[in-house]
C-alpha cells in the first residue's frame, strides 16, 4: 500500500508540475506583449518631448515678447554700452586691422557721428602699413585710391572669401573672374561663407548700383539667411553676423525683432559680445566648460552695427520709439 501511494503522490506532482508549465507558457507571450507596449509607450512619449521641446525653442527663438517701448529702452543702453565697449578696445583693433569690421564701424559713423568710430577708422586709414595690403583701405573708404598690381598681388596670396571682397572693390581692376570663384552661384556656399559671399556683393553693388543680377542674388542670400535664423536657436558670432548682414543688404523685412532682441540679451557685462550661447560656439562642436570668453572685436562691432542699423535706418519697421 506504501508502494501505491508513493506512486500516487509521484503522478500527482507531476501533473502538478505539467499544469504550471502549461500556464506560464500561456501567461509568458501575454508578459512580452506587455514589455513591448511599455517600449512602445515610453518612445511615444520621448518622441513628444522632444518635439516639444523643439517647438519651444523655436517659439522662444521667433515670437516677439516686448513692447515697442522696453525694445527702444534696451537697444538704446545696448548701443551705449557697445559704444563703450569700442573705445575701451580702440588700440586692440587697430592692431588686428580687420578691413571689414573696420568698415562697419565707418558704416555706423555714417548713419549717426560717433567720435570713437571716426578716430578708429581715420587711424587705420592714415597709419603707415607694412605687411599688410593698402588696397584694403578702399573698402573701408571707397574713395582711397587702388593699385592694380598691388590689388592682383594680394587676391593670389587671400582665401577665396577675401578674393571675393577685393574683387568687389574694383572689379575692373582685378584680374580674376568671379564666376569661376563662385562669387554669383545662388546655392553653393554655407554658413560663413554665405555670409562672406553677401558682404563682398554688397560691396560690389555699391559699384554696379544698375545691375539686376547682384540685386536678385542678394535677395535669394538674404533669404537663405532668414531661412536659417528661424531656426537659428545658439546666439554666437554667425548668428550675429547673419542678421546684421541681411540688414547691412538693405533687407529689413527679413529680420525678426525677436532676433535683435535675442542679440541684445546676450549682450556681456563689459558691453561687448562673444562666440559663445551656454555650451554652443559658431563651430558645429559643443564646447563644455564653465568659463564664459570674453567678449571680442568680431561678434562686439557686427553686434552693434546691427543695432546702429535698427536705430537709425530702420526704426520704424522695428517699432523703434
Amino acid at each position: 500500500m506504501d508502494g501505491w501511494r508513493q506512486v500516487s503522490a509521484k503522478v500527482g506532482e507531476d501533473r502538478m508540475e505539467q499544469t504550471r508549465d502549461q500556464k506560464e507558457g500561456e501567461a509568458s507571450p501575454k508578459k512580452k506583449q506587455s514589455v513591448w507596449r511599455r517600449i512602445a509607450l515610453g518612445g511615444i512619449i520621448l518622441s513628444a518631448l522632444i518635439v516639444a521641446f523643439f517647438v519651444a525653442a523655436i517659439v522662444y527663438n521667433n515670437v516677439d515678447f516686448r513692447s515697442d517701448a522696453a525694445f527702444s529702452k534696451r537697444l538704446d543702453a545696448a548701443i551705449r554700452q557697445g559704444e563703450g565697449w569700442v573705445g575701451q578696445h580702440k588700440s586692440t583693433i587697430l592692431e588686428t586691422k580687420n578691413a571689414a569690421l573696420l568698415t562697419m564701424l565707418r558704416e555706423c559713423n555714417d548713419l549717426r557721428a560717433e567720435p570713437v568710430f571716426a578716430e578708429v577708422v581715420a587711424s587705420f586709414l592714415h597709419e603707415p602699413i607694412r605687411h599688410y595690403s593698402r588696397c584694403w583701405k578702399h573698402e573701408v573708404d571707397p574713395n582711397w585710391p587702388v593699385d592694380k598690381q598691388e590689388l592682383n598681388m594680394t587676391i593670389a596670396k587671400e582665401n577665396i572669401d577675401n578674393k571675393w571682397a577685393l574683387y568687389a572693390i574694383a572689379p575692373e581692376k582685378a584680374d580674376i573672374d568671379p564666376e569661376k570663384m563662385g562669387l554669383f552661384e545662388p546655392a553653393r556656399w554655407q554658413r560663413r561663407q554665405l555670409t562672406h559671399q553677401l558682404f563682398a556683393l554688397t560691396i560690389l553693388k555699391g559699384k554696379k548700383t544698375e545691375d539686376k543680377k547682384i540685386d536678385g542674388l542678394i535677395e535669394h542670400l538674404c533669404g537663405r539667411l532668414n531661412n536659417e535664423l528661424i531656426f537659428d536657436v545658439a546666439v554666437v558670432d554667425i548668428y550675429i553676423q547673419k542678421v546684421a548682414f541681411v540688414l547691412r543688404a538693405g533687407r529689413p523685412e527679413m529680420i525678426r525683432r525677436r532676433w535683435v532682441e535675442r542679440i541684445i540679451a546676450n549682450q556681456m557685462p563689459d558691453g561687448g559680445w562673444n562666440d559663445r550661447w551656454f555650451c554652443f560656439a559658431s563651430g558645429r562642436r559643443p564646447v563644455f566648460g564653465f568659463a564664459r570668453p570674453p567678449s571680442d572685436q568680431h561678434a562686439t562691432i557686427q553686434a552693434v552695427m546691427a543695432l546702429y542699423l535698427v536705430k537709425y535706418r530702420y526704426a520704424e519697421q522695428f517699432g523703434v520709439e
